[in-house]
């Protein structure tokens, strides 16, 4: 069974959009040479951090996203030794305006004091649907522009398109993970900046030979 002959191709593409919130990713992390202790000063910085935060920012989103008790062991003597037990809880932010990530921010260094460690600060943007739709046509235009040109190399033309499929790109602003109390002494100042929300469109079109009826456009 012989196939229609097709020409596939990616077209890349972004545009600009300002984002309008942020999240955070938080932790509280303890120390102590009982297991169950290490645990409940842990508990206790975590509900700290979560009530600054909310207190903070009302409309941010809390959860809980990852909870962890280890032994802190050193070889003594060609031995395993227990130094006692390290807890941690992971707290994810999100939903934060931009305006109130300073504040945010200070909050939970004032409740976590050296327990807190700040792992990530991602700008986002609520409402992509604009910017997407611009790169999503340039990401088109610029696929197409690659397949006209290699379909003229080859002697033929492109018909109809066949097959789409997209992916979206929204790139990160990391943040240095990083003892909290260096941050104590001010409001750590944050500006959200500019993000390109990239889109990439893998596009395949029937091919067709140069006098060849098609019902491409």
């Amino acid at each position: 069974m012989s196939t229609a002959p097709s020409i596939t191709v990616t077209g890349t593409a972004s545009a600009p959009a300002v984002p309008d919130i942020m999240a955070i990713s938080l932790s509280v992390t303890s120390h102590h040479p009982q297991a169950a202790e290490a645990f409940a000063l842990a508990s206790v910085s975590a509900g700290a951090v979560i009530a600054a935060v909310g207190s903070a920012d009302p409309a941010a989103e809390l959860s809980t996203t990852g909870i962890t008790l280890s032994a802190r062991t050193t070889w003594r003597n060609e031995e395993a030794v227990l130094l006692g037990y390290d807890a941690e809880t992971t707290i994810e932010a999100t939903n934060l305006a931009v305006e109130e990530v300073a504040k945010v921010l200070s909050a939970a260094v004032g409740a976590g004091g050296d327990a807190l460690r700040i792992h990530s600060l991602r700008a986002e943007v609520s409402d992509p649907t604009a910017a997407l739709e611009t790169a999503r046509e340039l990401a088109f235009a610029d696929a197409r522009a690659k397949a006209e040109h290699l379909s003229l190399l080859a002697g033929a033309r492109l018909g109809a398109a066949l097959k789409v499929r997209e992916s979206t790109h929204e790139p990160a602003l990391p943040l240095q993970r990083a003892k909290a109390v260096a941050m104590a002494a001010s409001s750590m100042p944050v500006v959200a900046g500019r993000r390109d929300l990239s889109v990439s469109l893998e596009v395949t079109w029937e091919l067709l030979s140069a006098g060849q009826p098609g019902s491409g456009v």
